[in-house]
């Protein structure tokens, strides 16, 4: 039976459950120390994203592969300072791509039509200011929320999480400008079943095998404003 994204939604449902959970905890020492916010940043950013190759088969044709070719993204940041150097943030991101399928598919090279990538994550950042340059911190992110994939009428939502790192220019108490790299999994489990329906080039539908790592990578650029 497909695995459409009505169960994506149950799994989304639980993943949030986890993620406020650890929020929860997280802002626990904090109401006991009574730690205030300092402060609150909103970035739009661009980038690209590279990578992500999936396990598929069609009906019909032996098992194989299928990558996403490079695509554009953009999306916006926005958090929370509770320390000088600490940020909590959500961030959305948005691209879109196509699949592009290896042998057996003929011809070899054949893409699907757009897929499209909403990513939904909280942010945890600490920055490490550098001396030697006024203004300009480095900083590491861990990364944890879920993706969600659609192609036409398909689609379908899934864990994902991820490490980043970068550099933050600061112009000012107020503005800044961020770069990043980041390294964003998305664990494809449990598996999902007749995916892109009709779209395949002989016919058929996809089959994205359960417990594989598609594995991406993001580079962005972008303004920050802090209030």
């Amino acid at each position: 039976m497909a695995l459409g994204f009505p169960h994506g939604l149950r799994s989304t449902g639980i993943i949030a459950w986890l993620t406020l959970q650890v929020l929860l905890a997280l802002a626990a020492p904090a109401r006991a120390q009574y730690v205030q916010i300092e402060s609150f940043e909103v970035s739009p950013f661009v980038g690209g994203k590279f990578g992500g190759t999936f396990d598929v088969r069609a009906e019909q044709p032996p098992q194989t592969q299928a990558t996403w070719k490079e695509a554009m993204s953009a999306g916006l940041s926005a958090g929370v300072r509770f320390e000088e150097f600490s940020l909590v943030e959500f961030r959305w991101t948005k691209s879109t791509s196509r699949l592009r399928f290896d042998a057996p598919f003929e011809p070899v090279g054949a893409s699907l039509g757009d897929i499209t990538l909403n990513q939904f994550h909280a942010d945890f950042t600490r920055e490490f200011p550098i001396a030697e340059v006024k203004g300009l911190r480095s900083f590491l992110t861990g990364t944890v929320g879920v993706t969600h994939v659609a192609a036409a009428d398909d689609g379908f939502t899934r864990f994902s999480f991820g490490l980043g790192a970068g550099l933050k220019q600061f112009l000012g108490s107020r503005f800044a400008i961020r770069a990043e790299a980041r390294w964003l999994p998305i664990l494809v489990d449990p598996n999902v079943g007749s995916f892109a329906c009709g779209a395949v080039v002989g016919g058929g539908c996809l089959v994205v095998l359960s417990g594989h790592l598609t594995q991406q990578f993001e580079l962005a650029i972008g303004p920050v404003f802090r209030f």
